[in-house]
């Protein structure tokens, strides 16, 4: 698994970019146009990083943003021969929403000896 992220989030205005190292975390934020001038622009940045950097990384893009749901084409052309040995392209999708926890059990009263009894019983630990 690669050292360095790297997340992608298409918005209306732009397009952010975040960096980040293992330790010390964010190392670089950007703010670009929406989308690329040249269609190569992305993975030549992409790229220079990795080789700036002298290891590969792992892209996450965004794949709930309006312009790439939109535009699936165009993203998959944007990164188009970038998931090699230097760049791994993944693309995301958030939950909108967590689910609804079902109160129905909610009054049923306290567990806390139970879940004791089990951790003990599956770990040996008090």
């Amino acid at each position: 698994m690669s050292a360095l992220w790297m997340s992608i989030e298409p918005r209306p205005a732009e397009t952010r970019l975040l960096l980040t190292e293992p330790r010390s975390g964010p190392a670089l934020r950007a703010r670009l146009p929406a989308c690329p001038a040249q269609p190569d622009a992305l993975g030549l940045l992409l790229r220079g990083l990795a080789a700036w950097y002298g290891q590969p990384f792992c892209a996450a893009l965004d794949a709930e943003s309006e312009d790439v749901r939109r535009h699936p084409e165009r993203w998959t052309a944007l990164l188009e021969g970038l998931d090699d040995a230097l760049i791994q392209v993944e693309w995301v999708a958030r939950t909108a929403s967590p689910a609804q926890r079902d109160r129905f059990l909610g009054a049923v009263g306290e567990f806390g000896s139970a879940r004791r009894l089990l951790t003990f019983a599956t770990t040996g630990l008090r």
